[in-house]
């Protein structure tokens, strides 16, 4: 049986993994699967992601193991230069010192590796024509991180813009002068890639994206009593309806809202979308010497809503078609649905691209070089044959020093067990007299005590009260403290909560919004003196809102009240 390779796409909103055997027909597809992050934990820490990659295997009969992965995001920058032609060895600090002016973040933090299109001749003097990729240490590292807690051994760590090439070049071809544009509509960026003479000459990662669409879909509709259920409403349309271009437009079943309604709270996302691509196209065209784009191909989860290839093509005048790169593999159909693979498999078109395992790549492992490439390295046979007999003789030494050093950690170990019994009578009578002076101390208690409050009591209050435009970035119950006179040391007065987070909309539907809120918290039973501590205008996202905090107590009297009949 031929080995199996496979590739994962770790997204922002979902795990995509595809299983690939090579044989002597081509490519076989012996497993695909997508597993949804929960919405809410995009940013969750590599043990949540882990655990999210571990059900995706067991959901596919998978044992975690060899696996080949891909990083991309917004920290990658991808370059194309031209450099002298010079050793390997030197090639390299001279990509760093090249790109160091052109990157956002210091040289020191970034690994940048390259990949050779091909040799040139200046002036007669032979060049260099380079891809250079730039990609974040923080970034490898979180996505190594995610495949250690999910109990995987990478073999290779790829970028997203070379295993796309590798899929388009595997499962369609390229002409050789054709000029084609691979749209990657993930869920948090939107991937640019152009090739022309089967090279990829061009990248940029913009947005609108996918998420945005959803967002779009979410402000159409009433909330209803159910907020928290806003946006899986919201992406459940989204995926069955998708872009509705003509009317008449009926009403959506279960919904408040028209198709017409829907339509026009998405236009202005698609339009941005369709313009940001369209500015790439042209600029394309405009600087790259015979740049010419044919086609385009849109791959990713945003690729299969329904009718965004219509519409992009109606508004970028070019041919659109949707690049499913299972389409043409053989699959066990006992396990693999073909009604799955026609709907969402431009999704899997990086997981595929990554676990073929192509020359065209760049590897952002680290490289261990074997040991006994190290020992020989440079060595003649004498000193190799000296540098063994001194191997032998090290580790017969190291052995008996391990050894003695266990005999004395046993020796030590028993000591200290002997004069722990040896103290034990002493602990059992203070502990005696300990047991007594609490007994004592127990009868002063009033027989009424305050029932503490549960985080989960806190958590059901806010739930009720936030707004559909208001997003909580941070929820925390702390005791509150006074300042006693002089120096006497602070008082610990009940519990204070700490509420930050993000309202969306202009100056007005903000404050409505807070004041709501703050309203609603005043009349619980569980919260009083809630007051607003911030208010500043928020610049970091596309939309408009303002960044607040507010405090307030926990206020247990009052609760304990409620609760006592």
């Amino acid at each position: 049986m031929s080995k199996e390779m496979i590739g994962l796409d770790i997204g922002a909103h979902s795990i995509k993994l595809v299983g690939l055997r090579a044989t002597s027909q081509g490519f076989f597809l012996s497993h695909a699967g997508i597993k949804e992050i929960p919405y809410g934990e995009e940013a969750g820490e590599a043990n949540f992601i882990g655990e999210v990659i571990k059900a995706l295997y067991r959901e596919l009969g998978l044992n975690p193991g060899k696996v080949r992965l891909v990083c991309s995001g917004p920290g990658l920058h991808i370059r194309r230069i031209t450099l002298p032609s010079m050793p390997k060895a030197e090639l390299k600090e001279a990509i760093r010192w090249e790109m160091k002016g052109q990157l956002p973040l210091p040289v020191e933090s970034i690994q940048t590796e390259y990949y050779v299109l091909g040799e040139l001749t200046e002036n007669e003097a032979k060049k260099l024509d380079l891809i250079i990729i730039a990609c974040p240490k923080t970034q490898i590292e979180r996505t190594l991180a995610i495949a250690a807690k999910a109990g995987l051994r990478p073999t290779h760590l790829g970028v997203a813009p070379f295993a796309l090439w590798n899929a388009l070049e595997n499962f369609q071809g390229l002409a050789q002068e054709e000029g084609v544009a691979l749209i990657d509509i993930g869920a948090e960026k939107t991937g640019i890639y152009i090739l022309q003479d089967r090279i990829l000459q061009f990248s940029r990662e913009i947005t609108p994206a996918g998420t945005d669409i959803t967002q779009a879909v979410q402000e159409g509709l009433d909330p209803g009593p159910d907020p928290h259920l806003l946006h899986a409403r919201a992406e459940k349309i989204k995926r069955q309806i998708g872009i509705p271009l003509k009317g008449p437009y009926p009403k959506i079943e279960g919904e408040n809202i028209s198709l017409s309604k829907l339509m026009f709270a998405v236009r202005p996302v698609l339009e941005k979308l369709a313009a940001e691509i369209g500015r790439s196209l042209d600029y394309y065209r405009n600087h790259i010497p015979g740049g010419r784009v044919d086609r385009l191909l849109l791959t990713g989860g945003g690729a299969s809503l329904k009718n965004m290839d219509s519409y992009l093509a109606d508004e970028l005048h070019l041919p659109v078609e949707r690049f499913n790169p299972l389409a043409q593999i053989p699959y066990d159909a006992n396990k693999i649905a073909s009604s799955f693979l026609d709907e969402i498999g431009p999704a899997f078109t990086m997981a595929a691209g990554t676990a073929l395992g192509q020359p065209k790549k760049i590897e952002l492992l680290p490289v261990k070089e074997p040991f006994i490439a190290k020992i020989t390295r440079g060595k003649t046979p004498f000193v190799l044959a000296a540098s063994v007999v001194g191997l032998i003789f090290f580790g017969m030494v190291w052995n008996m020093n391990a050894q003695l050093v266990n005999l004395k950690k046993d020796y030590e170990t028993k000591m200290a067990q002997l004069q722990e019994l040896e103290r034990m009578p002493a602990k059992l009578s203070a502990l005696k007299e300990k047991e007594n002076l609490m007994k004592r101390d127990l009868k002063l208690f009033s027989a009424v005590m305050e029932v503490p409050f549960s985080f989960q009591e806190v958590l059901q209050e806010i739930r009720n009260v936030v707004p559909a435009n208001v997003t909580l970035t941070l929820l925390d119950v702390q005791p509150k403290v006074r300042l006693a006179k002089e120096e006497a040391p602070p008082v610990k007065e009940g519990k204070e909560i700490q509420i930050s987070g993000l309202a969306f909309g202009n100056n007005q539907q903000c404050l409505t919004a807070l004041a709501q809120m703050i309203e609603h918290l005043e009349k619980s039973s569980l919260f009083r003196n809630v007051k607003l501590v911030s208010a500043e205008e928020n610049k970091l996202y596309t939309r408009a809102g303002i960044q607040f905090e507010m405090v307030g107590e926990i206020d247990l009297e009052g609760r304990n009240k409620k609760e006592r009949p």
